[in-house]
Formats: structure tokens, C-alpha cells, sequence
């Protein structure tokens, strides 16, 4: 069984391209489902943020797994391959599970050092679990990840000024807005986005004034942060009145197109509007920067606007990565045994066939001895099936690495087959 790992990032395609492949939380059920029909996956675990798409399975084989994962993402998103293939990635096996330890420790994040990845993680791996969708290999894998996410964050300083997507929409309004005193706020959406930046707009700016406009569950955010509420239709009313227009929800598509916009053009008369868009899918046209006076920062806009804090952050890196080390040994010496174990009790049981059948061809022979020495002749040849065991054993730990050990492994269990022939 190997990890393995297929995805797209915000090294390799851009928001356009990321929000096409994104999995809400209500479609994955019906994402899973169609994992499970696939031969090659025995087991998945989906991780869609607003900076990664990422598909973790177990396979018996990587080159089927990586084929069928394509297929998965063809047939669920309805894409061509043709559009997307280039800017997908693959890492498999002992590369894919580095990767998801270094994901989850912020290592790979755009923002090194933000938090909201290491509860991404832990999340997307509970999700799966809820839909029977793990097996061995990934509860395993996915274990040690959350582990190392852990203890990187505690011993190390790499999350040292919690930076995070919204503290970083936060700082490009201060960067925008000299005055930061009496600006107009209004939130779309209501989710853990929202309420992150929310509150840190209200620590960094105390006086400003905050608006949700959101379907539901907007009133005990709202009254946690003395904001007010308003219904979702009226949005389009309050932009007029507001400075700032931050989106997060999970609408599939945009929920302010230019064309609204231009609609309001005499109202929106001689002042800056900055719309921010923390949602993926894009939940603002992005055409909206095109109409004067208004400005549209989309959530790679924002993760590019990192300040001069995260060199400190940079001399934690060597220090994470130790971390990343030294809980590795103990989740690939596990692996290897994994492995290895099974291999070992096959060829055991061929040993007690060949054993069996010996003793069926020397019949005869063996019939003339007491009951006492057959006894002994049986567990002498057990003895010696168990030390050719022991010597194999021996010899793989000299493998001088685990993918040796396990190569060698394979050549034993394609090669020691017992294939006795009938005899009379």
C-alpha cells in the first residue's frame, strides 16, 4: 500500500484555476462516494483550502492510482484534462507523506507560519473519516502530520505573530487607509473566515464600524463584536455607506458582479471602495477594479502581501524541519513493518506447505518411525523454516535505506513462490 498525492497549489495555478477544482463541505460526500468506486484507491482523504486542492489516496499501485485520480477529477469537476494536467502535481510514497508533514506544519503554506492550515488539515482528515473513507495507512499518516503540526507550532516560533489570511486582508486595509479611525466594514458571509477577521479588525482598528450581511448565523458573531446585522438582499444597499466590502462565504459563483456595481456608479461618486475576496470559489468579480475608484484584492492578491516579519520566521524553518525528522523515523519505521510483516508470514506459510508436502513425498520413510520421532522431525523442520526466517530478517536491516529494504522485500515476494508439482 503507498500514499499517494495528486493537487494543485498557489505555487502551481492561480485563484481562477483553484476555485474549478475546490471541494466545498457539501460536496464531498458525493466526492467520496465516487473514490470509493475506483480498484486501485483503498482509501482517500480530500484537503481543499483557499491556497491548495489536494487529493491524499492509499494505492496498490501508483501509476493506476495517479490515472484513476485524473479520472476522479474529470468526472467530478467536469474539466478537461487537457486544461489542468499541467499545473498538477504528483509525490508519491515517501515523498507524498514529507509533503503532508510539511503541509500541515505551515512549511508549504504561502504565508509561512499561518495557523489555519494545521486545523485544514485535522478537519479534511475527520471529514473523511465521517464518510468511511481512511484506511490503515492514511489514519496513520494523517496522525503523525497532526502530531508534527502540533509541536512544530509549540516549540518552535514559526507561527510568531499568528499571521494568518485574515490578519493579512486586515494589514493591506491599514496599508490602504491613512485615517484608520471611523471606517465602515461590511462582512458577507458569517463562517470562521468572517469571524477571524472580524475580530482582528476590531483589535487593530477599535473604532470602526462592522456590518454583516449574511443569510444566518450572523447574530452571535455580530453581538460578540457590537456589529450590526442585515439581510443578505440588502448588501447592494449598504455599499454606498461602507469603506470596505470583505467576502467570505461559500456561494459557488460571484455574488457582486460589475455590472451591479456600475448600477450604483453615481453614489459610489468620489470615494474609495476596497472589496476583498477571502472565498474560494471567487465570490467578487474581479472586472469590479475596472469601475472608478473601486479596488478588488482576491486571496492571492492578499497572501502575496507578506511583510517584513516573516524573515524572523524564515530561521525557524531548520528547527521545524528537525521536528519533521525525527517524528519521520518512527512513522517510516512503521511503515516499513507494515510492509515488510506480511511478506514475512507468506512466505512462512510457504515453508509449511513445502514442509507438509516433503513429509507427504518421504511418507513411506516416515511411517516407519515411532510417533515421537516424526513429532521431533516436524519441529526440526520448523526450527529450520523459522531460521531462514531469522536470516532474511537479519539481512534486511542491513539494507543501508527503507526504500532498499522494501525493493528487496518486493524481489522476495515476487520470487518465493511455491509452486509444488503433483507427485504420486
Amino acid at each position: 500500500m503507498h500514499l499517494l498525492v495528486v493537487g494543485i497549489n498557489y505555487k502551481t495555478a492561480d485563484v481562477s484555476v483553484r476555485e474549478k477544482l475546490h471541494f466545498s463541505d457539501e460536496v464531498k460526500p458525493e466526492a467520496y462516494n465516487l473514490l470509493k468506486t475506483y480498484k486501485s484507491i483503498k482509501g482517500s482523504v480530500i484537503l481543499s483550502t483557499c491556497n491548495r486542492v489536494e487529493i491524499y489516496t492509499a494505492v496498490n499501485d501508483v501509476e493506476k492510482g495517479y490515472i484513476e485520480n485524473l479520472d476522479f477529477i474529470n468526472r467530478f469537476h467536469q474539466l478537461s484534462l487537457e486544461d489542468i494536467q499541467p499545473v498538477i502535481y504528483q509525490k508519491n510514497c515517501q515523498d507524498a507523506v514529507l509533503h503532508l508533514f510539511k503541509v500541515t506544519s505551515s512549511l508549504d503554506s504561502m504565508v509561512l507560519g499561518e495557523y489555519q492550515i494545521q486545523g485544514q488539515v485535522r478537519d479534511a482528515y475527520f471529514a473523511a473519516q465521517d464518510q468511511h473513507a481512511t484506511n490503515g495507512l492514511l489514519n496513520k499518516v494523517f496522525q503523525t502530520a497532526i502530531q508534527i503540526g502540533k509541536k512544530v507550532r509549540s516549540e518552535t516560533k514559526i507561527g510568531d505573530g499568528s499571521v494568518s489570511v485574515a490578519t493579512l486582508a486586515v494589514d493591506v486595509i491599514k496599508q490602504i487607509f491613512e485615517n484608520k479611525k471611523g471606517l465602515n466594514i461590511l462582512m458577507l458571509g458569517a463562517g470562521k473566515m468572517s469571524n477571524l477577521t472580524a475580530s482582528y479588525l476590531q483589535e487593530q482598528f477599535g473604532e470602526c464600524s462592522i456590518t454583516f450581511a449574511n443569510r444566518s448565523g450572523a447574530a452571535n458573531i455580530a453581538e460578540r463584536l457590537n456589529a450590526r446585522t442585515i439581510e443578505y438582499k440588502q448588501r447592494f444597499e449598504a455599499i454606498p455607506e461602507n469603506d470596505v466590502i470583505i467576502a467570505s462565504t461559500s456561494a459557488p459563483n460571484y455574488i457582486m458582479c460589475r455590472h451591479e456595481i456600475s448600477m450604483m456608479a453615481e453614489q459610489l461618486k468620489g470615494k474609495t471602495r476596497i472589496f476583498i475576496d477571502l472565498s474560494i470559489p471567487r465570490n467578487i468579480d474581479p472586472e469590479i477594479n475596472k469601475e472608478d475608484n473601486c479596488f478588488v484584492y482576491s486571496i492571492d492578491d492578499i497572501n502575496k502581501m507578506i511583510d517584513s516579519n516573516l524573515d524572523k520566521r524564515s530561521q525557524e524553518i531548520t528547527k521545524a524541519e528537525q521536528i519533521i525528522q525525527d517524528i519521520s523515523e518512527d512513522y517510516f519505521e512503521w511503515y516499513s513493518k507494515q510492509f515488510i510483516m506480511p511478506v514475512m508470514a507468506e512466505i512462512k506459510k510457504g515453508l509449511v506447505v513445502l514442509k507438509e508436502s516433503t513429509l507427504d513425498l518421504y511418507e513411506p520413510f516416515t511411517n516407519k518411525l515411532e510417533e515421537k520421532d516424526r513429532e521431533e522431525l516436524s519441529n526440526l523442520m520448523d526450527s529450520y523454516s523459522n531460521r531462514i526466517i531469522r536470516v532474511i530478517m537479519s539481512n534486511l536491516r542491513k539494507a543501508s535505506t527503507r526504500e532498499e529494504m522494501i525493493s528487496i522485500t518486493k524481489t522476495l515476494k515476487d520470487s518465493f513462490t511455491i509452486d509444488l508439482p503433483e507427485h504420486e
